[in-house]
């Protein structure tokens, strides 16, 4: 759950609060969620809808999975480090002069490949991964 939550880039305390208020359960042993019932006749309606609604999704969505296969497969799935979005995190206002021709151009990437990220998250990556690859 917290890869997944890292890789649609939200925290995971929001992760799990969603799941929550979308009336599901988290099963401690299982590590699972499930759909909370409150009677069988609803366990057996929301068996079915889960997976036509699992289908419907997966057919709305095919194109974006696809695409996020493709991603995975190319070595471009971006995860963003943790401490990103940390909640002990400080964050301080920075105002930055940029080529304008450039940030406009890495705006669209963002955009094209990576919308599900804020682009202020992007380049926080973004001056960990210079650090990285430029220290020592």
């Amino acid at each position: 759950m917290r890869k997944v939550a890292e890789i649609v880039g939200i925290p995971y305390s929001t992760f799990t609060k969603e799941m929550r208020t979308g009336d599901y359960f988290y099963h401690q042993s299982d590590k699972q969620y499930y759909p909370f019932v409150r009677s069988e006749d609803e366990r057996l309606k929301a068996e079915q809808m889960d997976e036509s609604a699992e289908l419907a999704f997966i057919k709305e969505h095919f194109n974006t999975l696809k695409g996020l296969l493709q991603m995975y497969q190319s070595n471009r799935l971006l995860m963003l480090d943790e401490r990103i979005y940390s909640k002990e995190a400080k964050y301080e206002n920075k105002s930055l002069k940029m080529n304008k021709e450039l940030y406009e151009e890495f705006k669209k990437f963002c955009e094209k490949y990576y919308p599900q990220f804020k682009i202020q998250g992007l380049i926080c990556q973004s001056l960990l991964d210079f650090q990285s690859k430029y220290s020592q």
